[in-house]
């Protein structure tokens, strides 16, 4: 019976003993004579522990760097006694004191709000009248404070006036052969400096030439005319007989005894409301200059497409203050200031506004590129965005394009152009003569739309911008915070939207145009990097989502390939979770941002296009 309870006595002694050497993670042992106390970091998106769980002997101190995510900053720990000392650029040494118990440490960080700082810059503008008069005075000089804009609009000139002329904007030179400046629009001046602009004048074709109507309301419509028609400026008198002329009838250059208008370019005073259709059916222009208080434009009026179109300012501003898309001029005048360098161009629509941490980029190449994020809107034409683009790019410049997957402008399927190009353009309506409008028929319907949304808003000023909301690089930085805590139930469509890839928005004709302009940057000794836009992969089921990325990655390679592009970048890398994304399927929030910059920099150095500082 003994025998028995000692048997028992020895199992219990050996139970007791492996109870002692399988002892769970967190518990105290001893070890060597000495008691030891499990420490867990617990893991989190916004640093990387250099150890996540250690063993420390009972009493002493635990020190752990962390290593913070680009953008984050410590804040602080749940552990009693604890110091956290900045250790490099992104690195915190935490400190854990006389660890006694086993502990499982949450750290808390959030990202570091970094102040918008807008250098206030200040430069004056002396616009000499050249033979013009305003109020007696024959010129005057403005002081400019550039809190919202780097560069400065311009005096419209309005009321500015010389009997027989138009005022077609302003010039670097007094002869008229430096550059020109549309009436409003902005011009270069260094900080501190100064600027002399002179008057443009274009004279008035003789009243003789015209036959007119007078209207209702007092004033003229030209419904003829009997010169020429060959002047290097075809110039419409503002004022004919004492009236002012506000409308071009249709039957303007009908039976003409020209035949034909060969001028090449129109100029429509600012007194000018309406253009009737047929008005210039026998001309030959390619140019046109006109005001926006032209309200009206037949879609017959002229008989083809005109090529460039000058718009000067005769009205306020209405879109600086409130429409993200007005800041598109801000992002050009970036570029334009820092054209002497180097410069990381950043394409796409707002999937580049929120969706790349420009500033992160700029910190991993240095001074050697000025980033420059020109991510404005997808649903604008893309064509025209990127005449303006190429427009001011250069030699060792890199210009990332990642058109959204689900945008047709982006993916040049479609051209589609109305008002909203406008609103990009009004802080700066000379953008607006820089792309190549032969091609389309829409440019009078867009900018008529333009004119009928811009009466639904308030006169604002140039003064005005959306300084508040993106930074000088061209973000998007109104908060959009991650959060840890019930991060996977975020795993979800963020728009409702059935955002995903659409092979079917690639056509041959599309990539044909895309590979056209990435000729046309590496023309101009840049390099073209393509990468892909981000898409929630949580937006739908994982196998539709996969099974049209992989259908798009492919059609987009094939269509690329006879022309040497293909992409530089994984699209499964741009795949994300949905809880990386903010108030759409393609807007990313803050830590989405960051993510996606970190793998958008690792696939430009891969490509060798960047070489990235350690």
């Amino acid at each position: 019976m003994r025998t028995g309870f000692v048997l028992i006595e020895r199992i219990a002694l050996l139970l007791a003993l492996l109870l002692f050497l399988i002892v769970p993670a967190g518990c105290a042992r001893e070890e060597g004579g000495e008691r030891t106390v499990a420490v867990t970091i617990v893991d989190s998106q916004f640093f990387t522990p250099s150890v996540s769980a250690a063993r420390v002997r009972a009493g002493d101190d635990l020190t752990v760097r962390l290593e913070m995510r680009y953008g984050y900053e410590f804040v602080s720990c749940d552990y009693g006694d604890y110091t956290a000392a900045r250790e490099g650029e992104t690195g915190i040494l935490l400190t854990l004191h006389d660890v006694v118990q086993p502990s499982r440490v949450t750290v808390s960080a959030r990202l570091a709000q970094a102040e918008n700082v807008r250098e206030e810059l200040t430069c004056t503008i002396t616009y000499d009248y050249a033979g013009g008069a305003y109020e007696g005075e024959s010129g005057r000089t403005e002081r400019y404070v550039l809190t919202q804009h780097i560069r400065p609009n311009t005096w419209n000139g309005q009321g500015l006036v010389r009997d027989g002329y138009t005022l077609l904007g302003w010039n670097t030179q007094r002869d008229g052969g430096g550059e020109h400046i549309g009436l409003g629009s902005r011009v270069s001046v260094p900080d501190g400096g100064s600027v002399t602009l002179y008057a443009e004048w274009a004279a008035w074709l003789p009243a003789e030439d015209f036959v007119y109507r007078v209207l209702a309301d007092g004033t003229a419509a030209v419904t003829g005319y009997r010169g020429g028609g060959d002047a290097a400026l075809f110039v419409i008198p503002a004022r004919i007989d004492g009236y002012a002329v506000t409308e071009v009838a249709g039957s303007f250059t009908i039976n003409i005894p020209c035949g034909r208008l060969t001028s090449p370019a129109l100029v429509l005073p600012d007194t000018v409301r309406s253009v009737g259709g047929g008005a210039f059916t026998n001309s030959a222009f390619s140019e046109i200059y006109f005001f926006d208080s032209l309200e009206y434009v037949a879609d017959t009026a002229f008989p083809y497409n005109l090529k460039t179109y000058h718009i000067n300012a005769a009205l306020p501003p209405h879109y600086q203050a409130l429409n993200n898309s007005s800041y598109y001029a801000d992002c050009v005048d970036r570029l334009i200031a820092t054209a002497e360098q180097k410069q990381l161009i950043f394409f796409a629509g707002c999937s580049f506004a929120y969706g790349v941490n420009s500033a992160m980029a700029q910190a991993a190449v240095g001074d050697e590129y000025a980033v420059c994020n020109m991510g404005v809107n997808g649903d604008i034409n893309g064509a025209f965005q990127m005449e303006i683009i190429l427009n001011y790019i250069g030699e060792g410049d890199i210009l990332v394009h990642t058109p959204e997957v689900m945008s047709a402008p982006q993916l040049m399927s479609s051209f589609y152009l109305d008002g909203r190009a406008l609103i990009m353009c009004e802080g700066n309506y000379d953008l607006f003569a820089i792309p190549d409008f032969s091609g389309s028929d829409l440019i009078f319907r867009a900018y008529m739309h333009f004119v009928t949304i811009r009466k639904n808003e308030q006169a604002c000023m140039y003064a005005d911008g959306r300084a508040e909301d993106f930074n000088v690089y061209g973000d998007y930085i109104y908060p959009r915070p991650y959060e840890e805590e019930g991060e996977a139930a975020r795993d979800v469509s963020c728009s409702g939207d059935a955002y995903n890839f659409a092979p079917e928005m690639l056509t041959e004709a599309g990539m044909a145009k895309l590979a056209g302009y990435y000729a046309q940057a590496e023309q101009k000794g840049a390099r073209v990097c393509l990468s892909y836009s981000p898409t929630n992969g949580s937006a739908q089921p994982e196998k539709p989502v996969m099974e049209a990325g992989a259908a798009f990655d492919g059609r987009l390679r094939a269509l690329l390939a006879p022309y040497g592009y293909a992409p530089v970048s994984d699209w499964r890398d741009y795949v994300f979770a949905g809880r990386y994304f903010y108030d759409s399927d393609y807007h990313l929030n803050d830590l989405g941002a960051i993510v996606r910059t970190e793998r958008l920099l690792a696939d430009l150095q891969a490509a060798g296009a960047i070489a990235l500082r350690v």
